[in-house]
């Protein structure tokens, strides 16, 4: 029996797809008594935290657990060792002790996601990873490309056990639009091996028709190089002997069950309605199958946004009512509202990282606004009405919280003001990504948390125009990075290189395309290298703004 439990409650109206939902995970400890308390729980539509080796990006323990999440998501390239599964030997066994995964990570009281790779990441194509086979598929890992076979996944999800295991995926990483061939071939190869994972989940030999494959294959081989040996007359004779040749007969073995652990399944399909529709069918039809995720990653390259969702339509549509439906490419807040009302249940955190990253802290909201008397952006300073950037000037001697209202851990009191983070910000410290981080993760929450209000009152559709009308669409993000942190991080690799012993000739700017990263096209370049002196020559303990003589 599967230890997850999927409840709908209600949907939104006759007109839409959107529905309530709760996802729990329920678990045995080695005595066989259920813990179903144990874990959070998931509302839906909700998210998934995204994790970067197992850690929230810029969290601290405290702060995570203060988060209003109920799950958490970890990618196998980030996490597996490169001598794993070799070094499982080592590995406290899960079904007699009890150590998973989640023990490792110290994340028992989240509900533990565990997928190949990251796709809100961006992924190298094919042409520099290389391609999946009937074999393996590759991961790129921090020690360079490796294969994993479907005998490490088994080990790895028998050792690790997660609460939710994501079957083995022929993802298509192309960045232009594949060919129908090719999408069949990558869901025909990745149902496969889903029916061999789902039997071995049992503890039955999924893999028995290969390993007879294997050997038929072997003996031709071996008799090939038998054949090239041979003199005429034994040639003669091996012919005459040939249909007394014993058939293959390759036994099946007993295996270890992991029915522990929930499996969710990749729809295929790519850009191509017949592929997605057949894709999503036959994998509803796997019974062992816990719920789903639908792709948009490969058609932002391609494809509009508009376009994109029309595909993850037609996938749900093909999907069975009462499974969890996972989208992966979706994640600005205009974007999950149209996905939650086509049907979709889960998302992850990438928004709030990203806006992060770039120094962005979160304005928006979804319904009422809860925050009247919060301080609106000055929208000429490149802010946009849902979000504010800490990098810009006129926050240096702001006074206020970033939201005023809000009750993050940022916010909360008026303890850490803009001002403040726009002083962390230009000084490097880690603190500003924490309150940034803490704050964006909060906001998130609370959008979702909204959108369910609203569902369970019926009013999505009203409020859903009243944010496109108050927010309008997210503004493309570029990459480009503001001014000041280029500034920043450009003094901060020149003191770092003058600490290796690089000369000073041999130090570039970061910023520059020679490093991947694009100065926005609005920069003086004067004045990216005056707030670099200022902040190279500002003393200990003054502010980072003052002017240097």
């Amino acid at each position: 029996m599967s230890p997850l439990k999927f409840d709908v409650h209600a949907s939104s109206s006759e007109f839409a797809a959107a529905r309530l939902g709760r996802l729990s995970i329920s678990k045995a400890d080695q005595h066989g008594i259920n813990q179903t308390g144990t874990k959070r729980v998931i509302e839906t539509p909700g998210c998934f935290m995204n994790s970067i080796k197992g850690s929230v990006p810029h969290l601290t323990p405290d702060n995570l657990r203060l988060q209003d999440y109920g799950g958490i998501s970890v990618f196998l390239e980030q996490i597996l060792q490169a001598d794993q599964p070799a070094s499982f030997s080592k590995w406290p066994s899960a079904s007699s002790s009890g150590f998973t995964l989640s023990d490792f990570l110290h994340l028992q009281d989240l509900i533990l996601f565990c997928d190949l790779r990251d796709f809100s990441l961006f992924s190298p194509g094919s042409s520099k990873l290389g391609s999946n086979t009937d074999r393996h598929v590759l991961l790129s890992t921090l020690k360079g490309v490796r294969q994993l076979t479907l005998d490490e996944y088994l080990q790895i999800a028998r050792q690790y056990r997660p609460d939710i295991m994501v079957s083995l995926t022929d993802h298509i990483t192309e960045t232009k639009e594949p060919g129908q061939k090719r999408v069949r071939k990558s869901t025909d190869r990745t149902l496969k091996w889903l029916d061999q994972i789902l039997l071995e989940r049992l503890g039955e030999d999924g893999r028995v028709e290969d390993r007879r494959k294997e050997e038929e294959k072997k003996r031709k081989k071996d008799k090939k190089e038998k054949r090239r040996k041979m003199t005429k007359e034994q040639l003669q004779q091996q012919e005459d002997e040939q249909d007394l040749e014993s058939s293959i007969d390759v036994q099946p073995v007993t295996t270890e069950p992991w029915a522990d652990v929930a499996v969710f399944a990749h729809v295929q399909g790519s850009h191509y309605e017949e592929e997605r529709i057949w894709s999503a069918e036959e994998t509803a039809k796997r019974d062992g199958v816990d719920g789903f995720i639908v792709h948009a990653n490969a058609l932002t390259t391609t494809s509009s946004k508009d376009e994109s969702l029309k595909f993850i339509q037609v996938s749900i549509e093909s999907l069975p009512a009462l499974k969890p439906r996972l989208i992966y490419g979706i994640h600005t807040p205009e974007d999950v509202l149209k996905a939650v009302a086509l049907g979709a249940d889960l998302f992850d955190t990438s928004y709030p990282y990203q806006l992060t990253e770039d120094g962005k802290a979160s304005l928006y909201y979804f319904g009422e606004n809860p925050y009247p008397t919060a301080t609106s952006p000055n929208l000429n300073d490149g802010s946009s009405n849902r979000w504010i950037n800490l990098w810009d000037e006129e926050h240096k001697d702001k006074f206020v919280p970033i939201l005023e209202g809000c009750e993050c851990c940022a916010c909360k009191g008026g303890r850490h003001t803009r001002a403040y983070i726009n002083h962390l910000l230009k000084a490097h410290e880690m603190l500003a990504t924490v309150l940034l981080m803490s704050h964006n993760m909060y906001q998130y929450s609370k959008f979702f948390s909204a959108v369910r209000e609203s569902i369970k009152a019926g009013t999505l559709e009203q409020y859903t125009m009243a944010f496109h009308d108050t927010f309008g669409v997210e503004p493309t993000r570029t990459g480009e990075k503001h001014p000041a942190q280029i500034a920043v991080e450009t003094s901060l690799a020149r003191r770092n290189q003058r600490l290796d012993g690089a000369e000073p000739s041999e130090v570039e700017a970061i910023g520059t395309d020679d490093k991947g990263l694009k100065r926005p096209k609005d920069t003086d370049e004067t004045e990216v290298a005056k707030e670099s002196k200022k902040i190279k020559t500002a003393e200990p303990g003054t502010d980072i703004e003052q002017d240097t003589p």
